[in-house]
């Protein structure tokens, strides 16, 4: 077996999310060591319950997982391991980080001068025009400003890199590993569900020295994105709009809780010490696919000075009152709060990269005592 193999085999387990991976990691040391540990060893891991090490102990499936990786090798995907040097250190200092990323191009020293551009996906030609100004000067249009003027460019994915959503993003899929990469951390053929893009979201701001909200409304993915931001300790900027459009409120809102405005790129490189005189910040964005409306935007930006009330959920999240030792299923926890599914799909997954829930086969769900 390769060194990559245990990595990959911890992460198709059901149950193992990127908190628990995390955990078993600080326990064991290498997912190696995970299945060579004893039931009592690894039910001593918060999160850990019997059906879970059970599964872990019986996993016989290397030879699917050897398959996995002839099948990346084809596509000309590359795996980057959490302990790999190349793997961006900024993103390996957030709280419970990727423990592995899918990689189609290259990440450079200077990547770590990464400055993320967010915004609504219902982008107006203004929002689409600033984006385009400040990357070569939101999401597509921010790749093609960093790719129009020769720069770099990073996209992150809310699916496989093997899909491309929608088709007529083909080409500018096909330019950027040339100047930059498309990353993912989830495995080929994972449709762009809208579950995976508050996952994703931690990525953009992990990956950056910042985040530059353009468009967006007061509730999108671009406010959680923001919020990881503001876990992550990132500078968050904010791009003004018309007074009169709903996408403006975001940005609007976020310069009245003290998000830095933006007008011209020098606005950022002032904020960002790690920018030296004179040099120009890579720019990334989300990513070539489009999002559902309750998965767009994201990225990094640590900013003491923006409230956390401006993008987080209520701090008592009703799903967290809802939620005990009994397993509760989607079905019963969007009946329970009369949010939408992709709604209580996101609020989950914030908690559950938070610590607070766990999530059991079955998409049931309860509180990670």
């Amino acid at each position: 077996m390769t060194d990559k193999l245990p990595w990959l085999a911890l992460k198709s387990i059901p149950g193992v999310g990127p908190v628990l991976f995390q955990r078993l990691l600080q326990r064991f040391g290498q997912p190696a060591a995970v299945f060579q540990a004893r039931q009592e060893e690894l039910l001593s891991v918060k999160g850990v319950n019997r059906d879970l090490a059970q599964d872990i102990l019986s996993f016989r499936a290397w030879d699917r997982v050897e398959a996995e990786l002839a099948t990346l090798a084809a596509a000309g995907v590359e795996v980057l391991l959490q302990t790999d040097p190349r793997f961006p250190a900024r993103l390996r200092q957030i709280p419970y980080p990727p423990p592995l990323l899918f990689l189609k191009g290259t990440i450079l020293p200077e990547d770590d001068l990464a400055v993320a551009l967010v915004g609504t996906r219902a982008a107006s030609y203004y929002g689409l025009k600033t984006c385009r100004r400040l990357a070569g000067g939101i999401d597509t249009a921010a790749h093609q400003g960093a790719l129009e003027n020769s720069g770099r460019t990073l996209a992150v994915l809310g699916c496989g890199l093997d899909v491309v959503y929608p088709p007529e993003n083909q080409k500018l899929y096909e330019q950027i590993p040339g100047q930059g990469a498309l990353i993912s951390e989830f495995p080929l053929g994972t449709p762009p569900e809208a579950k995976n893009f508050p996952i994703r979201n931690r990525i953009i701001s992990g990956l950056a020295l910042g985040v530059v909200v353009v468009e967006a409304g007061t509730r999108s993915g671009t406010a959680i994105t923001v919020r990881y931001a503001l876990d992550q300790g990132r500078e968050v900027f904010a791009v003004p709009g018309p007074i009169d459009s709903p996408t403006s409120l975001g940005p609007h809102r976020l310069i009245q809780d003290g998000a830095k405005l933006v007008q011209d790129v020098d606005d950022i490189i002032q904020e960002l010490p790690a920018l030296k005189k004179g040099q120009r910040p890579l720019f990334s964005a989300p990513s070539v696919v489009r999002e559902t409306q309750a998965a767009e935007g994201g990225g990094p930006a640590p900013a003491a000075t923006v409230a956390p009330s401006v993008s987080a959920p209520p701090p008592e999240d009703p799903l967290l009152a809802l939620l005990g030792s009994d397993p509760l299923s989607l079905d019963e926890l969007v009946r329970a709060t009369r949010l939408s599914a992709s709604a209580v799909l996101s609020r989950l997954t914030i908690l559950e990269l938070e610590g607070l829930i766990r999530e059991l086969p079955g998409k049931r769900y309860v509180l990670d005592n």
